[in-house]
């Protein structure tokens, strides 16, 4: 098994989290935003199972309250959850729609929160975390279009006020708001690279 023989670490350099120069280990400040300089995330793990665990506690009530208060002309509101908004999406033809807030408002949340539990479990792989790797960098990826959903609802509310019906928002979409939010924070305070730290350990320890 290879091993790459060199990283910035075994060079006495680190990479500046904040502006990403490259400075000898041995600086407290970067030379050129006078940030702090770490080898790695401060305490990445901890504070990225913080972050997760909120996430997964708001995901229930993002998906289970109304998201919003649909009411036409002088019938009584009715309440929708993401779900039923995507069934009623379906239901009027609207299926493109309804695929792309299924995606982003149920699958992606879910898929972010499961391979941030997998990489987090996985902290020792025996063989090149190059899986953990694509998938981190993936969800790094989608993270920014998680928010689709509330600008899909905000834009109905805009188009459809003051007509034939108003669309005012439910408590569901703050906690959506809260799941998207706060995996995206956990995604940035996770530190891909202790992963490799600790593969590079356990092999050099096998030789």
């Amino acid at each position: 098994m290879i091993i790459s023989p060199t990283t910035a670490r075994d060079a006495q350099k680190i990479n500046c989290l904040a502006c990403g120069s490259v400075v000898s280990m041995q600086a407290q400040r970067c030379r050129h935003c006078n940030a702090h300089l770490h080898s790695r995330k401060p305490d990445s793990i901890r504070r990225t199972w913080a972050y997760l665990l909120t996430s997964i506690f708001l995901f229930f009530p993002a998906n289970l309250l109304p998201i919003t208060y649909t009411s036409y002309l002088s019938r009584p509101s009715q309440a929708d959850t993401i779900f039923s908004s995507i069934v009623l999406l379906w239901h009027h033809g609207s299926y493109g729609i309804a695929i792309i807030i299924f995606t982003a408002s149920i699958f992606t949340p879910f898929f972010k929160i499961a391979v941030l539990i997998y990489l987090l479990l996985h902290q020792h792989p025996q063989r090149p975390p190059k899986l953990q790797t694509k998938l981190y960098k993936f969800i790094h990826f989608i993270g920014r279009w998680s928010m689709i959903d509330v600008f899909v609802v905000a834009l109905l509310g805009a188009l459809i006020h003051g007509r034939l019906a108003q669309i005012n928002p439910g408590i569901g979409i703050f906690a959506f708001t809260g799941v998207v939010v706060f995996t995206m924070i956990a995604t940035e305070t996770f530190d891909i690279r202790l992963l490799w730290d600790n593969y590079r350990h356990h092999a050099r320890t096998r030789t």
